[in-house]
């Protein structure tokens, strides 16, 4: 046999053929066997392999099935290859069988080459030891972390191999030849030296000299922005060879000699001939060089002059981390070309603290070699502290700053704005300036500042979109990643400190959410009070009300940054924006995480059309985040802030109004999207009362069902604030309204968590209808999870409050759930009893609902009694109702209990056609537990007919869907292969 690791998993037998691993758990399996062949995997590895740390509670009898599918799959051509001991694994495997084994022996054998001085031999085996590579270790097998060592083992050792075969081409004088691989290696790893020096050495001796120079300048520059480092001693020596043209670089016959210096200068880098610098595989490229993004010939226009150039940029951020891919970006939008038509526009935009400014000064410093007419910077004080600067006086100065005589010799510069403007434009006219206009209020603030000639670049940042600038790209800059802000804070306190304080780390980072101004504050904090452990920072800024206080630091502060953004909409004197800010305080009464325009509509009292406007403007300011389409959130320490000001500036009543308006929306909403679902079948009471804002409409099951698995989070945040409301009757009401999500999703456990907690809430105000139609529902809840017993019990408790009430509807309702609960629990004579009853009830309600589910509960019923005839004839009947209906779900419920029931009277072609349909049903509306109930019901329909293998697989493969889901485990008692 043959194994192959070393890219895609594959497995061949003696004859070439391959042999198919189908599923991901089964080639996981596989690959963590491999990479420890011939010895004993203990199952507790295998499992970690296989799940990661955390492996479900199943996975003892999982990892049993996958060994078992491996190991027929392996003996159509060897039966030994899997053996079993008491503790674990062990696949056996024979010599030259697996790539990376031979991969291996080819580089020991390329190492004693090196040790004799056989460049030949080297090359060769060095290029043999290549060619053994398809791609990525293991591509498309699944493998956990802990896998992860030893796959990078043998990533870095594929480095190795190819600095040991670039050295010996270059050795044997083929330095023409490994320029283009050379260069695809450089390219992937841009930081690592030794494949920079083989690089610069082979294009210096293919005459390629200005080649070499440019690309030691670009590894300079990368490791400068990547690690903040220089260069190594070798690299750097071989610069200054390069620049004094050293004729000892040049290859001769006599420098493949031992000792010779030219090859020297290469293997100094890794410290002796045969060595390897060490090789993070995934160390990513760094911002890309200034002077690579641009040609030669990109060079600046003609300078004209009679003034010193303006230098006015500020001191670059020493510490400056992250935002590489905006860094690489905007030296491409800037960096000026020779075809421009005119002037080079970015606008960074963002949130308050984010770091626009940071990241303006980086940039403007990277590039500033690129305008030799200077570069002008300016404070425009559109938010903030600072008097707002007057675009009239900054073209004043400017003009002034470009020279002592702009408008010429004795003339006065133009009284007027316009004027003005058109003189700046004209003496930036082939001048070549880099403009960075920070902090701008608006467009009217920008527009006459702006060049007109090609050369010039501007730089623009600004809490406002600016969405009416008619020139320039946007880039809206985000907080920083975990990654950035890690890097960052250990910029700040030592990369150390972090590290053995880890956990404090992390919490600050939580705090901090990703805005750099919150990490920079502490910073300043840890530097000043060095002993302090970061414990002490952490428990400062623990959420709670003195998060953002706790964030200031002289003149730094969060707080009175969102201050100045919030000031200038509550403060103004247009109506649109003083209506923004009340839109502020408001939308902080929600703690979820995020809204919908039509909910956002709902709790400001607002028209759906007036929000849209309203939002827009907190988003155009960016104290308002708008993901995606339709959904609006406050970043984390925003939101604190808008609590804050609505709790200092709202009324009790004001904020307790809003937030009933929203909860009963949400409350129309989801009942309407329950009725459209499961239109037979009503959640709960009929909640009378419209909400302020029109619910949203559904036009079919699906889009129903799209906007429950959507709203989820906020419906579950609902529930809990509704028990807090003046309404508590809305939390009760809420959870029923559930039941269309759960008719498909019951077995997330979302709808039992809601339910209980609402039953709590109705036994906590003494609400009797609450606690009655919440114990009916959890009655079904259990039932949809196979709990009969439980379920048994809250219908009973339910019982005598509708068999009072008078609703004939409701009590047949109960009755059929009562019906069901008795033939679960092997009580068909009960389950018969409450079935006749229920139809009868219904029926005499005049109720113009489908009956389809009380008829479903009878043919359950009459299964359960060993009526097998009558179950069919009354589930064909369900069945032709529910495609009369339409809905997807009691479709396939009905074609899965008829094709139970086939099953049964052995039947098995119809029967294995009922469970086919519908388990493509389930598939479609992606239902996952309901699929797996679905292949459960086709593997005994299999086991039934001595099918065992199909049997099995359709188990397995339930099994599967049951682990990756996270569903539920098998009632006590029970298995896959129990009877229903």
């Amino acid at each position: 046999m043959r194994f192959g690791l070393l890219g895609p998993l594959t497995v061949h037998d003696a004859g070439g053929r391959p042999l198919a691993v189908p599923t991901p758990k089964s080639r996981a399996l596989l690959a963590a066997l491999l990479l420890e062949p011939n010895r004993l995997v203990s199952r507790e590895r295998l499992a970690a392999a296989l799940w990661g740390e955390r492996p479900p509670a199943t996975a003892a009898a999982a990892l049993s099935n996958y060994v078992s599918q491996l190991r027929r799959t392996l003996s159509a051509v060897d039966a030994g290859r899997l053996a079993s001991v008491p503790t674990g694994y062990q696949l056996l495997v024979h010599d030259g069988e697996v790539d990376a084994e031979e991969f291996t022996l080819l580089l020991a054998e390329a190492k004693a080459a090196q040790s004799r001085q056989d460049w030949v031999s080297v090359s060769r085996l060095t290029r043999a030891a290549e060619q053994l590579w398809r791609g990525a270790p293991l591509a498309d097998a699944p493998v956990s972390e802990i896998l992860r060592p030893q796959i990078t083992h043998y990533e870095q050792a594929r480095v190795q191999a190819r600095e040991w075969h670039f050295a010996a081409e270059l050795r044997l004088g083929r330095h023409h030849e490994i320029v283009p691989e050379i260069s695809r290696w450089t390219a992937r790893y841009p930081l690592h030296e030794v494949f920079c020096a083989q690089l610069i050495l082979a294009l210096f001796r293919s005459g390629r000299q200005a080649e070499a120079l440019l690309a030691f300048e670009r590894v300079r520059h990368d490791l400068a922005e990547e690690l903040g480092t220089d260069p190594g001693h070798e690299l750097r020596e071989l610069h200054r060879s390069l620049l004094v043209d050293d004729p000892e670089l040049r290859w001769t016959h006599s420098a493949a000699a031992e000792n010779g210096r030219q090859a020297d200068a290469v293997h100094a880098a890794t410290g002796h001939p045969g060595g390897s610098a060490s090789v993070d595989a995934d160390v990513p490229g760094g911002a890309p060089s200034v002077d690579a993004a641009v040609p030669d010939e990109a060079a600046a226009p003609r300078t004209v002059r009679t003034w010193p150039a303006p230098s006015q940029l500020p001191a670059d951020v020493p510490d400056f981390t992250g935002r590489a891919d905006e860094v690489r970006t905007l030296i491409e939008l800037l960096t000026p070309r020779p075809d421009d038509r005119g002037p080079r526009m970015a606008v960074v935009t963002g949130m308050s603290g984010v770091g626009k400014t940071a990241l303006a000064v980086h940039i403007a410093r990277l590039l500033r070699d690129r305008f030799p007419g200077g570069q002008m910077f300016t404070d425009l004080h559109g938010f903030g502290l600072g008097t707002r600067q007057d675009p009239h006086d900054l073209l004043g100065r400017f003009l002034s700053d470009l020279s002592d005589t702009p408008a010429g010799p004795g003339l006065p510069i133009p009284g007027d704005t316009d004027g003005r403007a058109a003189l700046l434009r004209t003496c930036l006219t082939d001048r070549g300036v880099l403009m960075v206009l920070d902090n701008a209020r608006d467009v009217e603030q920008v527009l006459p500042l702006l060049p007109g000639s090609a050369g010039c670049s501007v730089l623009i940042t600004s809490r406002n979109a600016l969405p009416d600038l008619p020139i320039g790209a946007r880039l809206p800059l985000e907080p920083l990643g975990e990654g950035d802000q890690r890097a960052m804070l250990s910029a700040f306190c030592g990369a150390d400190r972090v590290l053995a304080e880890a956990g404090d780390a992390t919490r600050i980072l939580t705090a901090c959410a990703g805005l750099p101004l919150a990490l920079r504050i502490v910073g300043a904090k840890a530097r000043v009070r060095p002993s302090w452990p970061l414990r002490t920072i952490a428990e400062q800024l623990d959420a709670g009300d003195g998060r953002l206080r706790a964030l200031s630091a002289g003149s730094l502060s969060v707080h009175t940054s969102f201050a100045s953004s919030y000031r200038m909409l509550r403060d103004s004197r247009d109506r649109h924006e003083r209506d923004a800010a009340r839109a502020f305080r408001l939308l902080s009464l929600w703690r979820g995480d995020w809204l919908s325009l039509d909910a956002s509509a709902a709790l400001l009292g607002l028209p759906a059309r007036r929000t849209a406007e309203v939002l827009g403007l907190l988003g155009d300011v960016h104290l308002l985040q708008n993901p995606e389409p339709g959904r609006y959130r406050f970043h984390d320490l925003v939101g604190e802030y808008a609590a804050e000001r609505s709790a200092a500036e709202e009324s009790g009543p004001a904020r307790r109004t809003a937030l009933l308006r929203l909860l009963t929306w949400y409350t129309a909403a989801t009942e309407a999207a329950s009725a459209t679902i499961a239109p037979g079948m009503p959640a709960g009471p009929g909640f009378e009362e419209g909400p302020v804002g029109p619910a949203p409409r559904f036009h079919d099951a699906a889009g129903a069902l799209a906007w429950f698995v959507r709203e989820l989070p906020n419906l579950r945040e609902a529930v809990q604030a509704a028990a807090l409301s003046p309404r508590p009757d809305l939390a009760w009401r809420l959870a029923l309204n559930l039941f269309g999500h759960a008719t498909t999703y019951w077995w997330t456990g979302v709808w039992d968590t809601c339910l209980r907690s609402a039953l709590a809430t109705a036994k906590a105000h003494d609400d009797h209808e609450g606690q009655a139609w919440v114990l009916f529902r959890l009655g079904v809840a259990h039932r949809m999870a196979h709990r009969h017993d439980a379920s048994l019990t809250c219908l009973l408790d339910c019982l005598p409050h509708f068999e009072a009430s008078g609703d004939l509807e409701c009590r047949a309702g109960v009755y059929s759930n009562l019906s069901r609960a008795y033939s679960g629990t092997h009580r068909p004579r009960q389950a018969l009893d409450y079935a006749r009853r229920a139809i009868d009830l219904f029926r005499r309600s005049g109720s113009e609902r489908s009956e389809a589910p009380l008829l479903s509960g009878l043919a359950t019923a009459h299964r359960a009694a060993g009526e097998l005839r009558e179950a069919e004839a009354v589930y064909r009947q369900v069945l032709a109702m529910c495609r009369e209906l339409g809905y997807l779900t009691n479709i396939a419920i009905a074609l899965e209990d008829l094709g139970d029931t086939l099953r049964a009277l052995g039947r098995r072609d119809e029967a294995l056609d009922a469970l086919t349909e519908a388990l493509a049903l389930r598939r479609r509306v992606g239902d996952a537990g309901g699929s797996t109930d679905t292949l459960v019901a086709i593997g005994r329909t299999h086991e039934h007919f001595g099918e065992t293998a199909a049997a099995q697989a359709c188990f397995d493969e339930a099994e599967e869907l049951r682990g990756k889901d996270r569903l539920p485990p098998w009632p006590a008692g029970t298995s896959a292969r129990s009877e229903p």
